[in-house]
């Protein structure tokens, strides 16, 4: 029968049929899996706790949670993803009051020899053998934000989001085998210039960050999702300095400004800090704020709770408000999830549990809907990021943790390309476009001949 084995990287199936495979790429994430010996021996049927009977226990974990009874429902999360009484309670009290969930992380071994999307410093080719620690409970993390840290929804639709990734996955794996690892150019949308991190927990290490910025001098920020320590870096990618939070809560967003702050979003508030010596300016707690973004003329927004969206000023503090976007268009829409913001003033927002992008003008108005759908080899299921090229090329990008999609600001599709992993994004003042894509963090041109 076929041998069953999980991807070191995502923890989706795979079914190994040939005994002489060598080679097996993830539907799921796209990865190139190297396969040993051992690997093909026969074994008994799979074990359970799949990723869609993981959707469905999360469903019923969610609700029993969120109902009181919380002994079933962590007796449940316990069974369902492998993990210690401490991580269950934890998991499903942040279910219970609508948190993001962070997993104390494991790693297990395999042999393992990652795509490289697109053209830049890291291409392996095919001959080579690596052999790397993975954590898999990361790749669970990846797809509990599908399902509840950007928003909770429905079994069928996380399904349909599967579907479209694998679709598009099995169309990159019939590909010919390029001179970087087996994978072709990315559509000839973007070039990698270099990437850098690395999972660790030193000096300029991650283990899984999810958000990137860049203040006015080109300094780069990013942070662990469940991490304490912000690291700053220069725009060639070397590590500079280095700052510790007070505790560990989930980081959503981080932005900068010209002047040098730095803006950090957790669950417990709003924190800026001088980017240069990490000196906590000022504290807001509990703003109600899901996302943040920040414009070429260095103005700051939020997006709320509630869908609104809310002015800052360089304090943090709230000076206008967006009411009632929801009720401007004119179709069923739901919670709007990310915000990016252009120099004019335009506002794009993702909308939870969708495909769709829509703009408003600076005022609040409804303008159009983005043609996110236009091709149905691209998987928009969910945001990770989104963010605005304002200098001239006209350019939103958004990702999904499988890859960026590029857009005009007309709503118009370009194209993508796969870069796993891949979350928070942001655009420098020269036109490229950063990328946190845990555990790196990787620069990318985006070429000329995309619009």
């Amino acid at each position: 029968m076929p041998r069953s084995l999980k991807c070191p990287t995502c923890n989706a199936p795979l079914e190994i049929s040939d005994a002489e495979q060598q080679i097996d790429v993830c539907e799921f994430c796209g990865n190139r899996i190297l396969l040993s010996p051992s690997d093909h021996h026969e074994e008994p049927d799979a074990l359970p706790g799949g990723l869609l009977e993981q959707a469905r226990n999360l469903q019923k974990i969610k609700q029993m949670a969120q109902s009181g009874n919380m002994i079933e429902a962590i007796k449940l999360f316990r069974s369902t993803f492998g993990v210690g009484l401490k991580e269950a309670k934890e998991a499903v009290e942040g279910l219970a009051s609508r948190r993001p969930v962070v997993f104390t992380q494991v790693s297990t071994q395999s042999y393992v020899q990652p795509v490289q999307q697109a053209y830049g410093m890291y291409a392996a080719p095919p001959s080579v053998r690596r052999r790397s620690t993975f954590n898999p409970m990361i790749a669970i993390v990846t797809f509990l934000a599908i399902v509840i840290g950007i928003g909770i929804f429905g079994v069928s639709t996380f399904i349909s989001v599967i579907s479209r990734t694998v679709k598009n996955t099995a169309n990159l794996a019939s590909r010919g085998n390029g001179s970087n690892g087996g994978s072709d150019e990315p559509n000839g949308l973007a070039n990698e210039v270099f990437r850098f991190g690395g999972e660790g927990i030193g000096a300029g290490k991650f283990k899984d960050n999810r958000t990137v910025a860049i203040d006015g001098e080109g300094n780069v920020y990013s942070v662990d999702y469940s991490g304490t320590t912000i690291q700053r870096f220069d725009a060639n990618g070397k590590f500079l300095s280095q700052w510790t939070l007070d505790d560990e809560m989930p980081n959503l967003k981080l932005i900068a400004d010209k002047k040098g702050r730095v803006y950090l979003l957790r669950s417990t508030g709003l924190y800026i800090f001088e980017g240069a010596t990490g000196k906590l300016i000022r504290r807001s707690p509990n703003p109600n704020y899901g996302d943040l973004a920040i414009s070429s003329n260095g103005s700051m927004f939020a997006l709320t709770d509630d869908s609104d969206i809310v002015k800052l000023d360089e304090s943090g503090k709230a000076v206008s408000k967006l009411s009632g976007l929801l009720k401007k268009v004119n179709f069923k829409t739901k919670r709007l999830e990310r915000l990016a913001v252009d120099g004019v003033g335009s506002f794009y927002v993702s909308e939870a549990q969708s495909r769709n992008i829509l703009k408003y003008s600076y005022d609040g108005q409804f303008l159009f809907r983005f043609d996110s759908g236009g091709s149905n080899s691209i998987p928009v299921g969910f945001f990770g990021g989104l963010a605005v090229d304002n200098n001239g090329k006209g350019r939103v990008f958004s990702s999904n943790a499988f890859s960026v999609t590029v857009f005009n600001t007309e709503g118009g599709l370009i194209g993508s390309f796969t870069a796993p992993q891949t979350f928070g994004l942001t655009v420098d003042d020269k036109g490229a476009l950063w990328t946190a894509s845990r555990p790196f963090i990787v620069k990318y041109e985006i070429k000329e001949t995309a619009n």
